[in-house]
């Protein structure tokens, strides 16, 4: 499928949406084994199963090219979803590290659970690779899902709980530095930081 083609205008316009989103609603991701993912899901993952449906094949809505497909929603917290399409097992594979894929889904959880959740893995014999200290608050653990799905869960072990967004604030001198080397230009990069969330310091 050709990438949407997006005139280099509208990129280069101001930042200034007159909307504003509330986070995720659902992420759809593609199984070619439901069973599998129920199980995982809900007996490693913890998730409520809540929402089970067949939908019908409906190209003019980028909906999925089989008929009849199923479409499962999970709980995954704080009012997101995490949704699945079943796929027939002869369907191309998908490559999380090609333009335009997903390269993984990170999960949150606080300090206490994240802890659990390594010793959830390893009862249920799922391997995982970390934790590892990614810089800043993030910690994290990688693992796969039985489609192949990479899953990270992620904490800041430095306090009970956080806000994820706050946590990843900067300084205006860190942002305008990596600002500046994506973009080449002081100004452009001083327009995007205009925009920006920032920490003093």
């Amino acid at each position: 499928m050709d990438k949407p083609k997006i005139a280099l205008a509208q990129l280069e316009a101001p930042l200034a949406p007159s909307f504003r989103l509330q986070g995720v609603d659902h992420l759809a991701l593609v199984t070619d084994d439901m069973k599998k993912t129920i199980r995982f899901y809900t007996e490693v993952l913890g998730m409520a199963l809540v929402h089970v449906r067949r939908i019908p094949y409906a190209p003019d809505r980028g909906q999925p090219p089989y008929d009849n497909c199923r479409h499962y929603f999970f709980d995954m917290g704080n009012g997101s979803l995490l949704a699945f399409f079943e796929y027939p097992s002869d369907a191309p594979a998908g490559n999380r590290d090609a333009l335009g894929g997903m390269q993984h889904v990170a999960f949150k959880a606080d300090r206490v659970n994240f802890e659990r959740a390594q010793e959830q893995l390893r009862a249920c014999a799922v391997p995982f690779v970390g934790p590892y200290h990614l810089g800043g608050r993030f910690h994290s653990i990688y693992f796969f899902d039985p489609s192949g799905i990479r899953l990270e869960i992620t904490t800041d072990l430095t306090q009970p709980d956080y806000d994820p967004v706050s946590t990843v604030y900067q300084t205006e001198a860190e942002a305008r530095e990596e600002l500046e080397s994506l973009y080449g230009s002081r100004a452009e990069a001083d327009a995007v930081l205009r925009t920006m969330a920032l920490v003093q310091g």
